[in-house]
């Protein structure tokens, strides 16, 4: 699943649950991201955690967990890219953790962007 595919299939949901946040969506949702990341579930459900720590969804938040999608799947446009500081900070120390459990590919391709994020001082 690209981000394109993530996109349309939040709308969807959101849609579906006539935007309003709720345990049922935030299951659906956490589903949704598993398929889009393509990584190990726990690692997934560690960083929709940290993605989702409140009460809402807005547009914002799923622009930036599209770009995270972009990111794992090795498509990241780093110019057009909402991920914040922290969030390269939080990504460095969380593939850190999971690097033995991803595609090595994907670990070299992540931290390779982090480190041009600013991500290891």
């Amino acid at each position: 699943m690209n981000r394109n595919d993530f996109d349309r299939s939040c709308r969807q949901l959101r849609k579906k649950y006539k935007y309003e946040f709720s345990e049922e969506f935030l299951e659906d949702l956490k589903h949704l991201f598993v398929r889009a990341l393509g990584q190990p579930e726990e690692l997934t459900l560690e960083l929709m955690d940290y993605c989702c720590p409140g009460e809402t969804f807005e547009d914002e938040l799923q622009e930036r967990m599209g770009d995270i999608v972009d990111l794992f799947r090795l498509d990241l446009d780093e110019n057009s890219s909402r991920l914040t500081q922290s969030d390269w900070e939080y990504l460095k120390d969380l593939v850190n953790s999971w690097a033995m459990d991803m595609d090595m590919d994907v670990v070299t391709y992540v931290m390779q962007h982090i480190v041009s994020q600013g991500g290891f001082h």
